[in-house]
């Protein structure tokens, strides 16, 4: 439970970390050519270049059958 504890720990100022340098790069370089591959580099997607889809399909309503199994 300790070592979960720790992980969790780290987690959590790992992010609080990159999201104040992100947010640093942004005031400070702004429309500079540093500002710009920052930009670049954090609008990336994912290595295959797919953009990565947030939220339901929007076929996600018939998809999913909430009314349990048919009477036989």
């Amino acid at each position: 439970m300790f070592f979960a504890l720790w992980r969790m720990l780290v987690a959590a100022g790992l992010a609080i970390l990159l999201a104040r340098v992100d947010d640093y790069v942004d005031r400070t370089h702004g429309d500079s050519p540093a500002g710009k591959v920052w930009r670049t580099y954090r609008s990336r997607t994912s290595k295959t270049g797919k953009k990565v889809k947030r939220g339901a399909p929007p076929d996600a309503g018939s998809a999913i059958d909430t009314e349990g199994r048919p009477k036989a």
